[in-house]
């Protein structure tokens, strides 16, 4: 999905994604457990083909209707990880 072909919310989950730059996943499920053995940093790629299964912190900085957009498998489908 090029840029220039996508809409304002895919946009803006795009450059907070480009902004954040890494990925945590918290390997126990739990975002309040910081130990260094409970996190691994992930490729957004990585998240996100394993949505419904890790946690990862991909939704730190976005708003509920960005998150709502991204669970939807469908957007995630046009995605490109280059």
């Amino acid at each position: 999905m090029g840029i220039e072909k996508m809409d304002a919310v895919t946009k803006r989950i795009i450059k907070k994604w480009k902004k954040q730059g890494t990925f945590v996943r918290f390997l126990n499920g739990d975002t309040m457990c910081c130990r260094l053995d409970n996190l691994a940093y992930v490729s957004l790629e990585d998240a996100m083909k394993n949505i419904d299964i890790w946690v990862v912190d991909w939704d730190m900085n976005l708003t509920e209707k960005e998150i709502e957009r991204v669970r939807t498998p469908e957007w995630r489908e046009g995605l490109q990880f280059n």
